[in-house]
Protein backbone atom coordinates (compact mmCIF):
# COMPACT_ATOMS: atom_id res chain seq x y z
CA UNK A 1 0.00 0.00 0.00
CA UNK A 2 2.97 2.55 0.57
CA UNK A 3 4.62 1.93 -2.20
CA UNK A 4 1.46 1.63 -4.69
CA UNK A 5 2.74 4.96 -6.64
CA UNK A 6 6.24 3.78 -7.70
CA UNK A 7 4.92 0.03 -7.90
CA UNK A 8 5.09 -0.03 -11.56
CA UNK A 9 9.03 1.51 -10.81
CA UNK A 10 9.96 -1.21 -8.46
CA UNK A 11 9.39 -4.20 -11.06
CA UNK A 12 12.31 -2.43 -12.65
CA UNK A 13 14.69 -2.68 -9.77
CA UNK A 14 17.87 -4.56 -11.23
CA UNK A 15 18.92 -6.91 -8.53
CA UNK A 16 17.13 -8.01 -5.21
CA UNK A 17 19.45 -6.93 -2.63
CA UNK A 18 18.85 -3.30 -4.14
CA UNK A 19 14.77 -4.23 -3.85
CA UNK A 20 15.83 -5.79 0.18
CA UNK A 21 17.70 -2.40 1.02
CA UNK A 22 15.13 -0.24 -0.25
CA UNK A 23 12.57 -2.28 1.71
CA UNK A 24 14.23 -1.86 4.63
CA UNK A 25 14.75 2.05 4.05
CA UNK A 26 10.78 2.88 4.12
CA UNK A 27 10.23 0.15 6.90
CA UNK A 28 11.89 2.48 9.09
CA UNK A 29 10.08 5.62 7.46
CA UNK A 30 7.20 3.82 8.18
CA UNK A 31 7.75 3.29 11.84
CA UNK A 32 9.31 7.07 12.06
CA UNK A 33 5.63 7.93 10.70
CA UNK A 34 3.85 5.86 13.68
CA UNK A 35 5.81 7.86 15.94
CA UNK A 36 3.18 10.91 14.45
CA UNK A 37 0.12 9.26 13.21
CA UNK A 38 -0.24 6.36 16.14
CA UNK A 39 -0.75 2.99 15.29
CA UNK A 40 -3.29 2.74 13.22
CA UNK A 41 -3.93 0.33 10.95
CA UNK A 42 -2.72 1.40 7.39
CA UNK A 43 -2.89 5.47 8.54
CA UNK A 44 1.20 5.20 7.87
CA UNK A 45 1.28 3.47 5.34
CA UNK A 46 -1.27 5.70 3.33
CA UNK A 47 0.48 9.02 4.36
CA UNK A 48 3.60 7.97 2.76
CA UNK A 49 1.67 6.87 -0.33
CA UNK A 50 0.52 10.13 -0.46
CA UNK A 51 3.99 11.61 0.00
CA UNK A 52 5.30 9.72 -3.04
CA UNK A 53 2.42 10.44 -5.27
CA UNK A 54 2.65 14.02 -4.31
CA UNK A 55 5.82 13.99 -5.42
CA UNK A 56 5.84 12.12 -8.35
CA UNK A 57 3.57 14.42 -9.57
CA UNK A 58 5.50 17.37 -8.64
CA UNK A 59 8.76 15.98 -10.39
CA UNK A 60 6.87 16.35 -14.07
CA UNK A 61 9.79 14.23 -15.52
CA UNK A 62 10.13 10.62 -15.44
CA UNK A 63 12.38 8.90 -12.94
CA UNK A 64 15.05 7.45 -14.33
CA UNK A 65 16.86 5.81 -11.10
CA UNK A 66 14.16 4.80 -8.72
CA UNK A 67 16.53 4.18 -5.65
CA UNK A 68 18.33 7.28 -6.19
CA UNK A 69 14.76 8.76 -6.44
CA UNK A 70 13.60 7.05 -3.08
CA UNK A 71 16.83 7.96 -0.78
CA UNK A 72 16.78 12.26 -2.30
CA UNK A 73 13.23 12.85 -3.11
CA UNK A 74 10.78 10.32 -2.43
CA UNK A 75 10.94 9.29 1.59
CA UNK A 76 12.78 11.75 3.18
CA UNK A 77 10.42 14.66 4.61
CA UNK A 78 10.44 18.10 3.40
CA UNK A 79 9.19 20.64 6.15
CA UNK A 80 8.09 24.08 4.53
CA UNK A 81 7.93 25.63 8.00
CA UNK A 82 9.66 24.96 11.86
CA UNK A 83 6.53 22.45 12.34
CA UNK A 84 7.72 18.70 12.90
CA UNK A 85 4.57 17.31 11.68
CA UNK A 86 4.60 19.56 8.32
CA UNK A 87 6.03 17.41 5.11
CA UNK A 88 5.63 19.79 1.71
CA UNK A 89 2.89 21.93 3.26
CA UNK A 90 0.71 19.08 4.37
CA UNK A 91 -0.08 17.89 8.37
CA UNK A 92 1.11 14.40 8.97
CA UNK A 93 -0.70 13.71 11.44
CA UNK A 94 -4.45 15.59 10.27
CA UNK A 95 -3.47 15.29 6.34
CA UNK A 96 -4.55 19.11 6.25
CA UNK A 97 -3.25 21.92 5.17
CA UNK A 98 -0.29 23.28 7.40
CA UNK A 99 -1.84 26.38 9.35
CA UNK A 100 2.32 27.28 9.59
CA UNK A 101 3.12 27.11 6.06
CA UNK A 102 -0.33 29.40 5.46
CA UNK A 103 1.43 32.13 8.08
CA UNK A 104 4.29 31.71 5.96
CA UNK A 105 2.72 32.45 2.98
CA UNK A 106 0.46 35.11 4.60
CA UNK A 107 3.68 36.83 5.43
CA UNK A 108 5.37 37.10 2.22
CA UNK A 109 1.91 38.18 0.48
CA UNK A 110 2.10 40.95 3.34
CA UNK A 111 5.49 41.77 2.90
CA UNK A 112 4.88 42.29 -0.90
CA UNK A 113 1.93 44.36 -0.58
CA UNK A 114 4.08 46.67 1.67
CA UNK A 115 6.52 46.65 -0.70
CA UNK A 116 4.46 47.70 -3.65
CA UNK A 117 2.36 50.76 -1.63
CA UNK A 118 5.93 51.59 -0.89
CA UNK A 119 6.79 51.84 -4.53
CA UNK A 120 4.33 53.34 -5.60
CA UNK A 121 4.51 55.84 -2.83
CA UNK A 122 8.15 57.16 -3.15
CA UNK A 123 8.39 56.94 -7.24
CA UNK A 124 5.14 58.71 -8.60
CA UNK A 125 6.75 59.10 -12.11
CA UNK A 126 8.02 56.03 -12.66
CA UNK A 127 6.35 53.86 -16.10
CA UNK A 128 4.35 51.00 -16.06
CA UNK A 129 7.31 49.12 -18.16
CA UNK A 130 9.86 50.54 -15.18
CA UNK A 131 7.56 49.76 -12.21
CA UNK A 132 8.15 46.16 -12.23
CA UNK A 133 12.31 46.43 -12.07
CA UNK A 134 12.07 49.20 -9.63
CA UNK A 135 9.58 46.82 -7.53
CA UNK A 136 11.37 43.81 -7.95
CA UNK A 137 14.94 45.57 -6.53
CA UNK A 138 12.79 47.14 -3.58
CA UNK A 139 11.49 43.43 -2.69
CA UNK A 140 14.90 42.11 -2.89
CA UNK A 141 16.41 44.88 -0.76
CA UNK A 142 13.50 44.29 2.14
CA UNK A 143 13.92 40.00 1.48
CA UNK A 144 17.71 41.17 2.14
CA UNK A 145 16.88 42.32 5.04
CA UNK A 146 14.78 40.47 6.88
CA UNK A 147 17.17 37.31 5.66
CA UNK A 148 20.03 39.20 7.53
CA UNK A 149 17.99 40.22 10.42
CA UNK A 150 17.03 36.41 11.06
CA UNK A 151 20.39 35.74 10.82
CA UNK A 152 21.43 37.72 13.46
CA UNK A 153 18.73 36.27 15.31
CA UNK A 154 19.53 32.61 14.91
CA UNK A 155 22.91 33.85 15.66
CA UNK A 156 22.47 35.27 18.92
CA UNK A 157 19.97 32.42 19.71
CA UNK A 158 22.49 29.71 19.03
CA UNK A 159 24.78 32.76 21.13
CA UNK A 160 22.27 32.08 24.14
CA UNK A 161 22.24 28.25 23.86
CA UNK A 162 26.01 28.25 23.68
CA UNK A 163 26.24 30.21 27.05
CA UNK A 164 23.26 28.33 28.35
CA UNK A 165 24.92 24.80 27.88
CA UNK A 166 28.25 25.94 29.11
CA UNK A 167 26.55 27.42 32.25
CA UNK A 168 24.75 23.66 32.50
CA UNK A 169 28.22 22.06 32.33
CA UNK A 170 29.37 24.23 34.81
CA UNK A 171 26.84 24.02 37.18
CA UNK A 172 26.73 20.41 37.19
CA UNK A 173 30.55 20.28 37.35
CA UNK A 174 29.89 22.46 40.70
CA UNK A 175 27.40 20.24 41.41
CA UNK A 176 30.23 16.90 41.22
CA UNK A 177 32.80 18.71 43.24
CA UNK A 178 30.07 19.51 45.80
CA UNK A 179 28.80 15.51 45.72
CA UNK A 180 32.56 14.60 46.27
CA UNK A 181 33.10 17.52 48.81
CA UNK A 182 29.90 15.98 51.17
CA UNK A 183 31.21 12.55 50.50
CA UNK A 184 34.62 13.36 52.51
CA UNK A 185 32.89 15.01 55.04
CA UNK A 186 33.34 12.94 58.54
CA UNK A 187 30.39 11.89 60.59
CA UNK A 188 29.29 15.09 62.82
CA UNK A 189 28.07 12.30 65.45
CA UNK A 190 31.06 9.43 65.31
CA UNK A 191 33.37 11.22 63.45
CA UNK A 192 33.97 8.69 60.96
CA UNK A 193 35.94 9.40 58.17
CA UNK A 194 34.02 9.86 54.30
CA UNK A 195 30.61 9.51 55.94
CA UNK A 196 28.97 12.29 53.83
CA UNK A 197 28.54 14.32 57.19
CA UNK A 198 26.26 11.69 58.95
CA UNK A 199 27.27 7.58 58.63
CA UNK A 200 24.29 4.78 58.14
CA UNK A 201 24.37 4.16 62.10
CA UNK A 202 23.86 7.51 63.53
CA UNK A 203 21.51 8.80 61.07
CA UNK A 204 19.19 5.17 62.46
CA UNK A 205 20.21 6.32 65.51
CA UNK A 206 18.70 9.76 65.22
CA UNK A 207 15.84 8.64 63.43
CA UNK A 208 15.23 6.31 66.29
CA UNK A 209 15.86 9.12 68.63
CA UNK A 210 12.96 11.02 67.01
CA UNK A 211 10.55 8.35 66.98
CA UNK A 212 11.34 7.36 71.24
CA UNK A 213 10.72 11.44 71.80
CA UNK A 214 7.09 11.32 69.84
CA UNK A 215 6.38 8.27 72.16
CA UNK A 216 7.49 9.27 75.11
CA UNK A 217 5.37 12.60 74.54
CA UNK A 218 2.19 11.01 73.72
CA UNK A 219 2.74 8.51 77.18
CA UNK A 220 3.48 12.12 78.73
CA UNK A 221 0.61 13.93 77.30
CA UNK A 222 -2.57 12.29 78.33
CA UNK A 223 -0.89 11.30 82.29
CA UNK A 224 1.03 14.07 83.19
CA UNK A 225 -0.05 17.84 84.90
CA UNK A 226 1.01 20.37 82.60
CA UNK A 227 0.57 22.64 85.00
CA UNK A 228 3.38 21.01 87.34
CA UNK A 229 6.68 21.38 85.36
CA UNK A 230 9.03 19.31 87.69
CA UNK A 231 6.27 16.67 87.59
CA UNK A 232 6.32 16.95 83.12
CA UNK A 233 10.27 16.41 83.82
CA UNK A 234 9.93 13.65 85.92
CA UNK A 235 7.40 11.72 84.32
CA UNK A 236 9.33 12.56 81.09
CA UNK A 237 12.48 10.61 81.97
CA UNK A 238 10.88 7.94 83.88
CA UNK A 239 8.78 7.31 80.41
CA UNK A 240 11.97 8.02 78.61
CA UNK A 241 13.91 5.36 80.25
CA UNK A 242 10.92 3.02 80.06
CA UNK A 243 11.08 3.12 76.18
CA UNK A 244 15.46 3.26 75.79
CA UNK A 245 15.30 0.14 77.62
CA UNK A 246 12.38 -1.07 75.31
CA UNK A 247 14.04 -0.44 71.96
CA UNK A 248 17.75 -0.83 72.77
CA UNK A 249 16.50 -4.20 73.55
CA UNK A 250 15.65 -5.23 69.94
CA UNK A 251 17.66 -8.29 68.23
CA UNK A 252 19.13 -7.91 64.71
CA UNK A 253 16.91 -10.09 62.13
CA UNK A 254 19.87 -12.20 61.13
CA UNK A 255 21.16 -12.47 64.63
CA UNK A 256 24.05 -10.81 62.83
CA UNK A 257 26.55 -8.17 65.43
CA UNK A 258 26.46 -5.94 62.70
CA UNK A 259 25.75 -2.10 64.13
CA UNK A 260 23.60 -0.93 61.06
CA UNK A 261 21.69 -4.31 61.06
CA UNK A 262 21.22 -3.41 65.36
CA UNK A 263 20.39 0.29 64.71
CA UNK A 264 18.12 -0.36 61.85
CA UNK A 265 16.67 -3.12 64.09
CA UNK A 266 16.00 -0.39 67.12
CA UNK A 267 14.46 2.02 64.65
CA UNK A 268 12.22 -0.33 63.69
CA UNK A 269 11.00 -1.26 66.98
CA UNK A 270 10.64 2.10 67.85
CA UNK A 271 8.52 2.98 65.15
CA UNK A 272 6.42 -0.12 66.35
CA UNK A 273 5.88 1.41 70.19
CA UNK A 274 4.85 4.49 68.43
CA UNK A 275 2.43 3.14 66.25
CA UNK A 276 1.23 0.74 69.49
CA UNK A 277 0.71 4.01 71.63
CA UNK A 278 -0.87 6.26 69.52
CA UNK A 279 -3.03 3.66 68.88
CA UNK A 280 -4.19 2.68 72.24
CA UNK A 281 -4.09 6.46 73.19
CA UNK A 282 -6.54 7.06 70.26
CA UNK A 283 -8.58 3.94 71.52
CA UNK A 284 -8.76 5.75 75.12
CA UNK A 285 -9.61 8.99 73.77
CA UNK A 286 -12.49 7.54 71.56
CA UNK A 287 -14.28 6.89 74.70
CA UNK A 288 -13.60 9.30 76.30
CA UNK A 289 -16.36 11.98 77.59
CA UNK A 290 -16.36 14.31 74.81
CA UNK A 291 -15.95 11.44 72.25
CA UNK A 292 -19.16 9.74 73.44
CA UNK A 293 -20.99 13.10 73.81
CA UNK A 294 -19.80 14.25 70.16
CA UNK A 295 -20.83 10.99 68.24
CA UNK A 296 -23.89 11.11 70.25
CA UNK A 297 -24.81 14.44 68.98
CA UNK A 298 -23.86 13.41 65.51
CA UNK A 299 -26.07 9.81 65.63
CA UNK A 300 -28.93 12.38 67.24
CA UNK A 301 -28.23 14.76 64.12
CA UNK A 302 -28.55 11.90 61.52
CA UNK A 303 -30.99 9.99 62.29
CA UNK A 304 -33.37 13.75 63.05
CA UNK A 305 -36.25 13.58 60.17
CA UNK A 306 -35.43 9.67 58.58
CA UNK A 307 -37.27 6.75 59.60
CA UNK A 308 -35.19 4.96 61.77
CA UNK A 309 -34.39 2.11 59.06
CA UNK A 310 -31.34 -0.33 59.36
CA UNK A 311 -29.85 1.24 56.39
CA UNK A 312 -30.30 4.98 58.04
CA UNK A 313 -28.94 3.76 61.48
CA UNK A 314 -25.93 2.10 59.73
CA UNK A 315 -25.30 5.52 58.31
CA UNK A 316 -25.65 7.16 61.49
CA UNK A 317 -23.29 4.58 63.16
CA UNK A 318 -20.83 5.25 60.69
CA UNK A 319 -21.07 9.41 61.22
CA UNK A 320 -20.92 8.90 65.07
CA UNK A 321 -17.28 6.71 64.41
CA UNK A 322 -16.02 9.19 62.48
CA UNK A 323 -17.28 12.02 65.07
CA UNK A 324 -15.71 9.96 67.61
CA UNK A 325 -12.17 9.83 65.54
CA UNK A 326 -12.10 13.25 64.85
CA UNK A 327 -12.53 14.36 68.70
CA UNK A 328 -9.71 12.00 69.75
CA UNK A 329 -7.28 12.88 67.08
CA UNK A 330 -8.50 16.66 68.37
CA UNK A 331 -7.82 16.09 72.05
CA UNK A 332 -4.83 14.08 71.38
CA UNK A 333 -3.14 17.47 69.31
CA UNK A 334 -4.00 19.85 72.06
CA UNK A 335 -2.90 17.54 74.79
CA UNK A 336 0.53 17.29 72.93
CA UNK A 337 0.45 21.44 72.19
CA UNK A 338 -0.40 21.60 76.13
CA UNK A 339 2.68 20.09 76.47
CA UNK A 340 5.19 21.68 74.32
CA UNK A 341 4.00 24.64 75.80
CA UNK A 342 4.63 23.50 79.71
CA UNK A 343 7.70 22.83 78.28
CA UNK A 344 8.78 25.81 76.35
CA UNK A 345 7.41 27.90 79.81
CA UNK A 346 9.51 26.07 81.90
CA UNK A 347 12.93 26.37 80.29
CA UNK A 348 14.75 29.11 81.92
CA UNK A 349 15.59 32.45 79.89
CA UNK A 350 18.55 34.29 79.55
CA UNK A 351 17.77 38.32 80.46
CA UNK A 352 19.59 40.40 77.87
CA UNK A 353 21.92 43.00 78.87
CA UNK A 354 20.58 46.18 79.42
CA UNK A 355 21.37 49.08 76.93
CA UNK A 356 23.39 50.75 79.63
CA UNK A 357 25.97 47.70 79.57
CA UNK A 358 25.88 47.63 75.38
CA UNK A 359 26.49 50.68 75.42
CA UNK A 360 29.26 50.84 77.43
CA UNK A 361 30.83 47.82 75.71
CA UNK A 362 30.50 49.61 72.30
CA UNK A 363 31.76 53.10 73.78
CA UNK A 364 35.03 50.82 74.80
CA UNK A 365 36.25 50.37 71.09
CA UNK A 366 38.00 52.45 69.08
CA UNK A 367 36.66 54.41 66.41
CA UNK A 368 37.88 54.20 62.46
CA UNK A 369 38.61 57.45 60.93
CA UNK A 370 34.65 57.37 59.07
CA UNK A 371 32.90 56.93 61.88
CA UNK A 372 35.28 59.89 63.91
CA UNK A 373 35.06 62.19 60.88
CA UNK A 374 31.25 61.50 60.82
CA UNK A 375 31.38 62.36 64.72
CA UNK A 376 32.73 65.62 64.41
CA UNK A 377 30.95 66.62 61.82
CA UNK A 378 27.74 65.98 64.02
CA UNK A 379 29.17 68.20 66.76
Amino acid sequence: MALAPVAWLWARLGRASTGTWLANMVRRELVRLRSFVGDGEGVAERRLAERLKRRLDRQRAPVRDLAAWLIRRGLPQNNGCWSHLCDDGIRIDSGGTCDSCDCLLGDRRGLRQIVATEVATQHLHVTSGEWRGVYEQALRAKFDYQSAMDAVRRERSAERQVAFYAAVEEQRAQLAEDKVRRAARPCEDCGRAEASGLCPVCSLRRSTKALVDQAVDIAVAVRADVDDPGAVATLTAQVGEDTWAVVRGAVAADGAGDPVCRAFAEKDLAQKVLDQRRQRTLQRLRESGPAEMEAAHVRRMTLHGMFPTEKNRERAEKAAAKARERVAQDLLREFLGDLARARAAAMPRVRPPAWSERCSDLAARPLDEDTAAVGAGWA
